[in-house]
């Protein structure tokens, strides 16, 4: 009989002492901490499992970076975990464009959307980079809600890059993704607990109905989403905020088309001098399409000039019509006003202006002149 007592009580303080999950509030909420110890929660910013991330921990400089480097190249990261990092010298500084670019945005309708954040598990799952600002908070009970708007999409204007292709610049060094597109528009994200809005209103301003509270407080913000839903929106910098990546992983090896140009003439090498010879004819159509749409302004048409506008931005990305610090950018702000947006048009001609170094009373003057040209004073 005392044999099998100490047989007993061996059992059951080796059940006690093995490493089995705790139930419990172990966190300041009072939540389980079991899932954390799973391995869904252990890989829960693992980047496979991420690939279209919301940019909500990214301050104004992160931002100003990444549009910056879209105007013109193609944007190279480092995805690890729940860090995002923009490897801003992996590209041809000398060269714009020589490893891709993006197309002009593809506008769409949009609608206000919204994410309500009450634990970790939902945080990880649905806003991965804000981790590390926001994780504390949310262990700790705090509730977040965010809204956001898509005005358009921009997409890249290769399907693939190739760790060949960024073997020779140091700068890319640990790139894992790129950005193969990304979704314009505004957000805001604020602690639940300061917000009083009315059933189907908007926390943070977006159009004119339903209730906002007093404070309107938003801890991340990117664009404004009170200028979202004018017919202008597309035109408007407030509407414009990259909000959302979609990423693609850097591929091992050359790239084919490369590997093909070196290659006799065969169905591969003929199809990748296609390639090139589209790119001439494609170079032809965009300066065709400017001439066009600088004729149809001098007669008046700033709906057709625009139109042409919009023809050349899908084939020249890299000068866009709508950068102020374009050449064709006067060009647009013109037709703007001679289609009835007046208040973009002068924009958009206030910006190109400054943009060239002009003074702020030269720049009001010469804006003043074109806008009562084709605004007739509106």
């Amino acid at each position: 009989m005392t044999r099998l007592y100490l047989l007993a009580a061996m059992a059951v303080f080796s059940l006690a002492c093995s490493k089995t999950p705790q139930i419990g509030g172990s966190r300041a909420s009072g939540q389980s901490s079991l899932m954390d110890q799973t391995v869904a929660g252990q890989d829960a910013c693992d980047p496979a499992n991420h690939k279209r991330p919301f940019i909500i921990e990214w301050d104004a400089t992160d931002m100003s970076s990444f549009e910056q480097i879209v105007a013109n190249d193609i944007v190279v990261v480092r995805y690890v975990g729940c860090t995002l990092t923009v490897l801003d010298e992996c590209r041809n500084e000398s060269i714009r464009g020589s490893e891709g670019s993006y197309l002009p945005p593809e506008w769409t309708s949009g609608s206000l959307e919204t994410i309500d954040i009450a634990n970790s598990g939902e945080l990880q799952a649905k806003l991965p980079l804000g981790s590390a600002s926001l994780g504390g908070r949310v262990s700790g009970g705090e509730k977040f809600h965010m809204e956001y708007y898509v005005a358009g999409t921009r997409q890249a204007t290769r399907a693939a890059v190739y760790a060949d292709d960024l073997a020779s610049n140091p700068g890319c060094e640990g790139a894992t993704h790129f950005v193969h597109g990304y979704n314009l528009g505004a957000f805001a994200l604020g602690s639940a607990a300061e917000l009083n809005t009315e059933v189907g209103g908007s926390a943070y301003g977006f159009g004119a109905e339903g209730a906002t509270s007093s404070t309107r407080s938003a801890d991340k913000k990117g664009g404004d989403l009170a200028t979202c839903k004018s017919d202008s929106a597309q035109e408007i910098k407030g509407c414009k905020a990259p909000i959302r990546l979609s990423l693609r992983e850097v591929r091992d090896g050359e790239n084919p088309d490369k590997v093909a140009m070196k290659q006799p003439d065969n169905p591969e090498s003929l199809n990748a001098a296609g390639k090139v010879d589209s790119k001439v004819e494609a170079t032809a159509q965009s300066r065709s399409l400017l001439e066009s749409a600088m004729t149809k302004i001098n007669a008046g048409d700033g709906k057709g000039c625009l139109a042409d506008l919009d023809g050349h931005d899908k084939l020249d990305p890299a000068r866009l019509s709508t950068d102020p610090k374009a050449p064709y950018a006067h060009t647009r702000s013109k037709c703007l006003m001679a289609a009835g947006q007046c208040d973009a048009g002068k924009k958009l001609m206030t910006e190109y202006f400054s943009a060239q170094g002009m003074g702020a009373a030269s720049v009001d003057t010469v804006v003043k002149l074109d806008y009562d040209k084709y605004c007739g004073g509106k």
